[in-house]
């Protein structure tokens, strides 16, 4: 796909946005946000990320490029959700 980018590395510029779990806010409020933040997705993908961080203490929001995975983890921490990025998707 066009949005993909080669690095120097010779991998694929592709990053996972990834939730972690906490115990400080409802389910709601974290399927809220998570809609809120990556429009892409639906409300099943959403709750089904928020099982996934709560079973499992991380939960992949997202594939995508660098630049949108920094956006997505700043509006997501905004909101007050841990979150981080991880490169070599």
């Amino acid at each position: 796909p066009a949005e993909v980018s080669e690095t120097s590395s010779g991998r694929s510029d592709r990053w996972a946005v990834v939730l972690v779990n906490d115990d400080h806010h409802s389910v709601d409020y974290v399927i809220w946000a998570l809609l809120k933040t990556v429009p892409e997705l639906t409300q099943t993908e959403a709750t089904l990320i928020m099982l996934e961080a709560h079973n499992t203490g991380k939960g992949v929001v997202i594939v995508c490029g660098r630049a949108k995975a920094e956006a997505y983890r700043a509006a997501l921490r905004l909101l007050q959700l841990g979150c981080e990025i991880e490169p070599g998707w």
